[in-house]
């Protein structure tokens, strides 16, 4: 077992120091705590036996877990811990009653950092492909308050309640991205093989066929010839290319920032991410986090960069002294009832609560926008596709109804 060397300050107001045997830090400072004594010092002595840390980090930062298997993860520690077991104990417990085995892989890992003597918060930053800022500071402000099972079950509600607003969001797109993909592979397949056969039958002469039909086979032409295909390769390598720019912090930004402004769809992002960011915020505030650290940690989870700017901004007007409501109005980005819910808190002292409170507001209001997208964008997509099938079944009749024209005029 680790031995940890301490200099704390005992309830006579007097400087003590000694040595400790614990399992990791976080039990060596609460064993000091039930004796009385308010640690100012503390780390693992010189010589103990411990794992490389740096290279089990090299070793183990690709691992990366699903956004279900995480919150699952953090729930059973919270569970864990709230039955009042330790930590290495609960690590064990959970990484037995898992199924997952790269979960199972992480929690191993995730033990033998604690065991050596580092702290849970500090084993997390190891992994920022699965435990991102958020995540990493809850913990260590439970870790510093004696608190680790309050603030990893705030985090596992936090965590749960994104996943599903997420899941909803992911939900409500996927419908018509499978329409929107299916329907232009279909109109795609019979533009360009199917209906040209059938209507160069009908008239050999292509002037004098109707104007939607003469369209469908200049197209099917087009993608049929060389410069078809280096078109349809200019297409890809300009989809690669956006992929890529809207990935740096100019293209990132203006994406962003479009998405915003795009009806329905805007609504729904700026509604979760002011939720995320009241929520966060409040839980944040609520663990013992000062509020310029929480906002900076806000900033990241916001998912937007346009609304992650103003929060900056928010960040530098606080500092200065101004209180978060009014940084907040001064943004403009962020609706009057987080506004006024800032200033009541502000002026109550219940900021954390009312901010937790509004996140249940803002997150009933999401999943209204999300219904309305879902009611919305589906019929406008199908009225779309209906234009589109439409003017293909134009262009395949009209010929007919021509030649049937001609024949009775013969006649």
């Amino acid at each position: 077992m680790p031995t940890f060397s301490y200099k704390a300050i005992n309830r006579s107001g007097q400087s003590v120091q000694g040595h400790i045997d614990a399992e990791n830090l976080q039990q060596a400072s609460d064993s000091l705590a039930r004796k009385g004594l308010f640690v100012d010092d503390i780390d693992l002595m010189p010589g103990q036996p411990q794992i490389d840390i740096s290279t089990l980090g090299k070793k183990t930062y690709k691992i990366k877990l699903s956004d279900r298997d995480r919150a699952e993860f953090i729930r059973q520690l919270a569970t864990a811990l709230q039955a009042q077991i330790p930590l290495m104990t609960a690590l064990q417990v959970v990484r037995q009653q898992n199924p997952r085995p790269v979960v199972k892989q992480l929690i191993g890992q995730l033990s033998d950092i604690v065991k050596s003597g580092q702290s849970l918060s500090y084993a997390l930053s190891l992994y920022p492909r699965t435990f991102d800022k958020l995540h990493i500071s809850m913990v260590a402000v439970g870790e510093s308050t004696g608190s680790l099972d309050q603030s990893t079950t705030q985090l596992a509600d936090l965590t749960e309640s994104e996943m599903e607003i997420r899941s909803n969001i992911t939900t409500a797109a996927l419908y018509p991205a499978f329409v929107l993909c299916l329907g232009l592979i279909s109109v795609g397949i019979v533009v360009t093989w199917i209906l040209p056969r059938i209507l160069r039958t009908l008239a050999a002469d292509v002037p004098l066929l109707p104007w939607p039909t003469r369209i469908i086979i200049s197209i099917s032409d087009f993608l049929r010839s060389p410069t078809g295909w280096f078109f349809l390769g200019a297409l890809v390598v300009l989809a690669l290319f956006f992929h890529h720019w809207k990935k740096s912090p100019f293209g990132r930004y203006f994406w962003d920032r479009f998405k915003l402004k795009i009806p329905i769809f805007g609504t729904v992002q700026r509604k979760w991410a002011v939720s995320r960011f009241a929520r966060t915020l409040g839980t944040l505030t609520s663990g013992g986090v000062n509020i310029l650290d929480a906002l900076k940690i806000v900033r990241n989870t916001l998912g937007n960069e346009v609304l992650a700017r103003e929060v900056d901004q928010t960040v530098n007007q606080v500092r200065t002294g101004i209180s978060l409501a009014k940084a907040l109005q001064h943004s403009g980005v962020f609706p009057p009832l987080l506004i006024q819910i800032a200033t009541l808190g502000e002026q109550t002292g219940q900021l954390s609560k009312l901010l937790q409170t509004a996140a249940d507001a803002f997150d009933r209001d999401t999943q209204v926008a999300i219904k309305r997208f879902m009611a919305i964008f589906p019929a406008i997509l199908i009225l779309v596709l209906a234009l589109v099938i439409g003017f293909i079944v134009a262009a395949t009749l009209l010929p007919i109804v021509q030649i049937d024209t001609a024949i009775a005029g013969l006649q």
